[in-house]
């Protein structure tokens, strides 16, 4: 039996796409215990009555941002490994059983990382098709989606900072390699990253590159 595992999904008025995303984890082999935690980020559409007719746990909070819902999600969490996801992404079938592998091999890793691939979203028109931009080929993937971390790691390293509208995974991270925690990477693609007219990369565009500049600040050592 694997441990029991807690799926966090932040969603904000997701309804076109968060069963897709649910149901990419319902159909994991795993057999242990899961949660499916959706935190419904100030929706105005059905996005939390999709999740509750799914059978997740629901948590309502007012629009705060992805970060202080992963949070919210973390800290409601009971199990013992953490798998974050996007409400508008899937998990690759078999992707859990892939990243927990390194930890049968490895008791003390503390994280396992996959591979991504961006997909265009099928309701974007042959109109549209050119104002969007699909990464061409997988790509390293940082979090959420391609990741499975060990609960405790957060008590070592902290939550999200919930100050950043974007760029709180990179940040994030930057503190998990500084920790010297145990991580792995492993090529296999393990999450379809959804590409559509209202991705929040290409909504707060503006606000992810300064965010993105202040890490690179932080990063080398700056103000």
């Amino acid at each position: 039996m694997k441990p029991d595992l807690s799926v966090i999904i932040p969603a904000y008025n997701a309804e076109k796409y968060l069963a897709e995303a649910i149901a990419s984890v319902r159909n994991q082999d795993w057999d242990g215990k899961i949660e499916i935690i959706v935190i419904d980020d100030g929706s105005t559409d059905n996005t939390a009555s999709i999740a509750d007719e799914l059978g997740c746990i629901v948590i309502h909070q007012n629009r705060q941002r992805a970060a202080h819902a992963r949070n919210e999600g973390i800290k409601r969490s009971q199990g013992e490994w953490i798998f974050l996801l996007d409400s508008d992404d899937t998990s690759e079938a078999g992707a859990l059983e892939k990243l927990f592998e390194p930890v049968q091999d490895d008791p003390e890793t503390a994280a396992v990382f996959g591979r991504t691939r961006d997909f265009v979203s099928p309701e974007i028109s042959k109109e549209e098709l050119g104002t969007v931009t699909p990464r061409q080929g997988a790509y390293d993937g940082i979090l959420p989606g391609c990741s499975l971390i060990r609960r405790s790691v957060f008590d070592s390293v902290g939550l999200f900072d919930e100050t950043l509208k974007s760029g709180e995974t990179v940040d994030w991270m930057m503190k998990l390699r500084a920790s010297g925690l145990k991580t792995v990477q492993i090529s296999d693609v393990l999450l379809n990253r959804r590409i559509h007219l209202t991705n929040t990369g290409r909504t707060d565009r503006k606000e992810e590159l300064k965010n993105y500049a202040a890490l690179l600040r932080k990063r080398m050592g700056g103000s």
